[in-house]
């Protein structure tokens, strides 16, 4: 098979990615795209960074042994603490790796007016590297960080709008008015709250990181030579590493409909060193 004809990987700790593999069909319409869902770890956002590191590495070797040809980290957290170490054993594999982060905040600079905010989960925040490319991309550039961990149950739930939200989103994000002209969305999970938070921030542009990773993993893959050009009609596969009618019933509120095919895997340690083995000096 030619690695054109590959699929690309996609990977998160649930459902929440599913916006970005929906943006990847928006901007890749003839992709194969190969996701994986590793609910049965599920938040990664509360995690030590060893722990997530180790996580990522092991859904990136199962995804490597389905036969990938490149590989999007499709969550905040995992791109926060296993970037680095993915993109070094990527470069090792052959299999370009993308994360969620910087082309986020590549779009909000392109954007703001010098007054950024990121919102995300605690782990994000507290990794700190959306501020980190921010100061070292714009040091000009002010911004601030607000972990809106509820914002995640909320978008599970279907809580997207109403008092609830509301409320909720005002007791986070209230002291960001007049103050910030762009947000980004550092979570995937996020854009179902858009309009809320909108609500709330009104006149400040909103960044979804989704839609920009997915303009991102189109520019890698054609410096790659990777692009996938004509065939039999783009697939979908999903995988998940536990409670399936879980994920297909709160992942048709970000995919727009029932992610399907869908099925159960076992994440082994086979699959950390199946991705790891080609680069045994990134560490652990």
């Amino acid at each position: 098979m030619f690695p054109s004809e590959l699929p690309i990987g996609v990977f998160d700790s649930g459902v929440g990615g599913l916006t970005v593999l929906a943006a990847l069909r928006r901007v890749l319409p003839e992709e194969h795209l190969l996701y994986l869902g590793d609910t049965a770890r599920v938040p990664y956002g509360t995690r030590a960074p060893e722990t997530v590191l180790r996580y990522a590495e092991g859904v990136a070797g199962h995804l490597l042994g389905h036969g990938i040809k490149a590989l999007v980290v499709a969550c905040n957290t995992a791109t926060t603490w296993a970037l680095p170490a993915l993109e070094r054993t990527g470069r090792d594999r052959g299999v370009p790796v993308v994360g969620v982060i910087r082309p986020g905040v590549d779009t909000a600079l392109r954007v703001t007016q010098g007054r950024v905010a990121v919102i995300g989960t605690e782990g994000t925040v507290q990794g700190g590297r959306y501020a980190a490319l921010l100061d070292a991309m714009a040091p000009q550039v002010t911004h601030q960080s607000v972990a809106c961990p509820l914002f995640v149950a909320l978008a599970e739930e279907g809580w997207t709008e109403g008092p609830v939200a509301r409320l909720v989103a005002q007791e986070y994000l209230g002291g960001l008015r007049d103050q910030v002209d762009t947000v980004i969305l550092g979570c995937t999970h996020y854009p179902l709250l858009r309009d809320t938070i909108a609500d709330v921030l009104p006149g400040v542009t909103l960044v979804d990181s989704a839609e920009s990773t997915a303009h991102a993993t189109a520019a890698m893959l054609t410096e790659h030579g990777l692009l996938r050009r004509g065939g039999p009609r783009a697939t979908e596969q999903f995988l998940v590493t536990d409670n399936l009618a879980r994920f297909e019933r709160v992942g048709e509120r970000f995919l727009g409909r029932v992610p399907s095919p869908a099925r159960v895997v076992d994440l082994a340690e086979a699959d950390h060193a199946l991705w790891h083995a080609a680069s045994p000096e990134v560490a652990t």
